[in-house]
């Protein structure tokens, strides 16, 4: 009965350890994609309009 206490323990913790891993990574993807996108909404905020004229496009309207 121990030893299925102690098996039934270390898997736990393993289990929780992978989460935490997974949880981590997301989290490190999930800041990598919003700097990503802060910069290409950076780039087509700075886009020229297409008829030449220097206005600037507003692109999130």
């Amino acid at each position: 009965m121990e030893m299925q206490i102690a098996a039934m323990s270390m898997s736990m913790a393993s289990a929780n350890a992978q989460n935490a891993l997974a949880i981590g990574m997301m989290r490190k993807t999930m800041d990598s994609q919003e700097q990503s996108m802060e910069l290409i909404t950076e780039m087509l905020d700075n886009m020229p309009s297409p008829d030449g004229r220097g206005q600037i496009m507003d692109v999130r309207a």
